[in-house]
Formats: C-alpha cells, structure tokens, sequence
C-alpha cells in the first residue's frame, strides 16, 4: 500500500476508536436508578461522622452543628417538595459512638477530590468504595441486633450494601441515603457521590461541609441531580455556563458557602430526581457531558 495512504488512514482509525472509547456522558442513567430512585415517600438519611489523618478532626461542637445543618437541609427539601405537590416524608439519624467518638478510616489519598481522580475516575471510585465499606461494616459492628434463642436473627451489616439493607429494613423507609461526613470545614476539597449510575453497588456520598446547601446539594445527587459546576463528572465548560444563566440560584451549581434559603431547585433537576417526568428541549444538551469513563 502506498506510504499516503497510509499516513491518511491511520488518523481515522484513531479518530474511530477514540469516538466509541469516549462517548458522552449521560446523566439521564441516574434518574430513578438503584437504591435511591426517585425523591419521594418516605426516604432516610443516614450519616457517618469520619476521621482522617488529612482532614480536621471532629469536635463535639462540629458533630452538633453538622446535626443542625442536616436539619435545616431536610427542612429546605420538605419546603421544596410540598411546592411541588411531592409527597416526600425525609427523616435522619446518624451513627455516633461514645462520647462523640467517631469511625477512624483514612482516605486512600491525601483528600477526596484526589482520591476519586487517583489514578483515574474509574480506580478512584474502587477505592472510595472500599474505604466506604470498611467503614459500613465498623457501623454495622456496633448494632445490637435482636437475638431469638440467644442467636441474632440477622447478622451485623459487612459493608455498605448490607448496611442499608438493615436501615431500610429498621425504619420502614423505602429509600437510604447513605452520607459519609469527613471535616473539611477550613480545608479545600469537594464533596461527591458514588454509584448512582448502574446497580453494580449502591450510591454514596462524601461531605466535606457541613453547609446545608452542600449536604442538600449531596441528597439530591443521590436522587439523580447532576452538578451544574465542573467536578470529577461534568466538565463542559459551555453547559455550565448555560446552566448559570438559566438557573442562577439553582442549588445543584456550586454550594460551597452559600445560604440555602437562596437556593432553588430547577426544572432540569426536578426532572433528573423524579419531580417531573418531562423535560424542556432546551435543557437536553444539559444531559450530557464529556467523554467520561466509569468503567
């Protein structure tokens, strides 16, 4: 074969085998997927206060204002539901040991945002994965379970699946979000959630502000809602940029620092946390974003 067309041929093969390596990014594969379906009935959010060597360690004084804040969030969700004509019945607990005690795991690297891109997205999401199962199975250690004959009915959770198994099945909810909170108060780093786009686990999410725009902004992740700002899954510099305009007080943009009572919740993310089942044309591109690689 001729040298020239050689030269021509092979940058289309590259060009076809970067195009099906890198499709875009559908968001629209979290809307009413695995354990957190949809944003309604009667839903639990459970909390996990976690210690590492990188993060502030955790005060009394943090723990009590972290459980006001996550007051105030659930607080903002009902206010945002009943405008909605959704019934949305959302209660907390959280897990605390002895005198504010709290679970000891490090993250695999030095923060979260490294963490989950280390090496890359895919491996990042293993390992936050196991280091949130390490810590559901801490949690699940403490349960004192019911006993028939001396022997406990049901065996203490061993990792973060089965802990939400048993949350479900003790509060009589339909739906578990399950939050992880480490201290990052008066450090830099971001929040993110975990597995809300397949049923190959369940989701998760890390909290690194006790905000309650922040925690809010990381329940509705779970439900669906896509971030609106550049994080480890949106990177399309132009959509964001719609997004501002369109929705400036949307709560899924950037929530670091901001007052919740400003916030809103767009017809794009009610959409995504199953609020409404139609979508305005105009808002499709918002659907997707970059070539992302979860797999």
């Amino acid at each position: 074969m001729n040298k020239r067309y050689i030269i021509l041929i092979l940058p289309s093969i590259f060009a076809i085998i970067f195009a099906f390596s890198f499709k875009k990014f559908d968001f629209a594969k979290a809307r009413n997927m695995n354990v957190c379906k949809s944003l309604k009935g009667e839903v639990l959010v459970y909390y996990i206060f976690v210690d590492t060597k990188t993060t502030t360690p955790w005060t009394q004084f943090d723990i009590q204002s972290t459980n006001d804040s996550i007051n105030i969030a659930l607080k903002w969700l009902r206010e945002k539901a009943s405008n909605n004509n959704v019934d949305l019945k959302i209660k907390s607990d959280y897990y605390i040991g002895p005198e504010f005690s709290t679970i000891k795991k490090d993250l695999p690297e030095k923060s979260v945002e490294t963490t989950i891109q280390t090496p890359n997205l895919k491996t990042g999401i293993e390992n936050l994965n196991k280091w949130a199962d390490f810590i559901a199975k801490k949690t699940g250690e403490t349960f004192d379970l019911s006993t028939k004959d001396g022997i406990p009915e049901i065996k203490n959770p061993k990792n973060k699946e089965r802990l939400i198994a048993y949350l479900r099945d003790e509060y009589k909810v339909e739906s578990v979000a399950l939050l992880f909170m480490v201290n990052n108060y008066y450090k830099t780093d971001i929040s993110v959630y975990v597995n809300s786009f397949d049923t190959d686990d369940v989701e998760f999410a890390i909290v690194s502000y006790k905000y309650p725009s922040a925690i809010a902004h990381s329940i509705l992740n779970l439900f669906g809602a896509s971030d609106l700002y550049i994080s480890p899954y949106r990177k399309n510099e132009k959509n964001i940029k719609f997004a501002e305009q369109e929705f400036p007080n949307e709560i899924m943009l950037d929530p670091y620092s901001k007052n919740i009572n400003n916030q809103s919740i767009s017809s794009f993310t009610n959409y995504l946390i199953g609020w409404s089942d139609t979508l305005d044309t105009k808002y499709v591109d918002l659907l997707f974003d970059k070539g992302i690689k979860l797999k």
